[in-house]
């Protein structure tokens, strides 16, 4: 994949999740939000990462607190299973988003679709376990238009600190990232970030696959 300088500066940006050591008994954290700039804002994601083992993952859940507006509630439960330290799950409102990671990149993620997901970059999110919140981005009373937690465009990245109240200080805000970007660059900043991108078809296989060509004709 050919990147121009301008994705490349960009690319130098890690937005994939890192494995966090958690200071409290939560188990999951708020490890990034994306706000793109394809069609619909998309890919919109809210990801999180499990930094201990986790037995029953229906006992966590998210909400988006919408332009201000306080708490919504849990509005996503996980579905039924357990996770390891460590695993990553990419929660997407629509279609759109989904086809961005599935058809982009190695899942090495679980990649999950609902509503609740459907952010501007203006919103708080909300992590709940056993129904109680236990980690927020933002502020869910205040609209994050112009404020220093905004990503609109762009995406917020977790640096470190276990789950707790909304602290800035532990995050990496980009707002505009990917303001301007076609798809193509959005997939070069995730991957130069850690995402594993679907394999490009090799020199070598493209040539396979014209010799088999060729013998198809000769039958």
């Amino acid at each position: 994949m050919k990147l121009n300088n301008r994705t490349k500066r960009l690319a130098t940006i890690a937005i994939a999740p890192l494995l966090l050591v958690s200071t409290s008994h939560a188990a999951f954290v708020i490890t990034a939000v994306t706000d793109g700039d394809l069609s619909g804002g998309n890919p919109k994601s809210i990801m999180l990462q499990a930094v201990a083992p986790v037995a029953d993952l229906t006992a966590w859940g998210v909400g988006s607190a919408n332009n201000g507006g306080g708490s919504d509630g849990q509005e996503f439960t996980l579905p039924a299973g357990s996770a390891a330290a460590g695993d990553v799950f990419v929660i997407v409102p629509n279609a759109d988003s989904q086809d961005f990671f599935a058809n982009n990149f190695v899942q090495d993620f679980t990649l999950l679709v609902n509503g609740a997901a459907n952010i501007n970059g203006d919103d708080a999110i909300e992590l709940f376990g056993g129904g109680n919140v236990v980690d927020v981005f933002g502020d869910i009373n205040t609209d994050g238009t112009g404020e220093d937690w905004e990503y609109k465009d762009g995406f917020a990245q977790r640096l470190g600190g276990g789950p707790q109240a909304f602290d800035l200080a532990n995050y990496s805000v980009n707002n505009g990232a990917f303001d301007g970007m076609n798809e193509q660059e959005h997939v070069a900043v995730f991957a130069a970030a850690g995402f594993t991108p679907v394999p490009e078809p090799s020199s070598v296989l493209l040539l396979g696959l014209a010799g088999l060509g060729l013998l198809r004709r000769r039958r």
